[in-house]
């Protein structure tokens, strides 16, 4: 038996462009299809972010407003959403691709019941368009989701290791938490996700394991239930 019947992972869009600046990696994809795969026995929904192909702050030089970056941002998730739901069905993933709001007629909106029914029906949830509001990140559409799908636990893929006391990139002796409860994340104001989505998951219950994506079989790892990166918990 799987630990977790349900799992949300948030993937950010930085990790798909993997060695390159920008774009798609096809290794990135190639794990997730992986991923899917070995876990099989786990219903699966992913939050998508959008960073490989655009990061607000290339508009500043523009003077662009942050409400209309985010409405890029969240355009840039659904791109991503497109070419991995298309990725995995030719690797023969049945997957669902819901956007916050719809996009002609070949994203649909999204609908908790319908996500559920695709998970109920084994197929991989792929969940892009942020959540149809500016001035929200990534790490909040996949703790509202988690929350709305009735997930076990959010798994959150990032590039280090876990929760750090410091940045560990700049600070070598920086100390790593094995587990970690929301109010000292809070309260000590570590860099897990923002502080809505903090407060959220710890007002929900919620569980966030934080790891680094790219160690191997990191993604199959976590959704397994193995201890890895970081716990915060209540």
């Amino acid at each position: 038996m799987p630990a977790f019947k349900r799992v949300l992972l948030k993937l950010s869009g930085e990790w798909f462009s993997g060695v390159n600046e920008k774009g798609f990696d096809k290794s990135t994809f190639e794990k997730v299809v992986e991923t899917v795969k070995d876990t099989s026995e786990t219903q699966l929904a992913i939050v998508l972010g959008g960073g490989n192909i655009f990061r607000g702050k290339e508009l500043n030089i523009l003077n662009i407003d942050q409400v209309s970056a985010d409405y890029i941002g969240m355009l840039s998730t659904i791109m991503n959403g497109i070419a991995l739901s298309n990725f995995l069905q030719n690797q023969g993933c049945e997957n669902s691709l819901f956007s916050s709001f719809a996009i002609g007629n070949f994203v649909k909106a999204y609908s908790a019941e319908e996500a559920k029914k695709s998970l109920n029906q084994r197929k991989t949830v792929l969940l892009v368009g942020g959540l149809g509001n500016p001035l929200f990140t990534t790490d909040s559409t996949a703790s509202v989701r988690a929350v709305e799908l009735n997930a076990d636990i959010m798994l959150k893929a990032t590039n280090v290791d876990g929760v750090f006391s410091k940045d560990p990139k700049i600070n070598p002796s920086a100390e790593k938490y094995d587990t970690l409860s929301f109010d000292e994340a809070i309260n000590k104001n570590l860099k897990v996700m923002d502080q809505t989505s903090l407060c959220f998951c710890r007002d929900s219950g919620l569980n966030v394991r934080v790891f680094d994506a790219d160690k191997e079989n990191a993604l199959i790892s976590a959704i397994k239930g193995n201890e890895i990166g970081t716990l915060v918990h209540n």
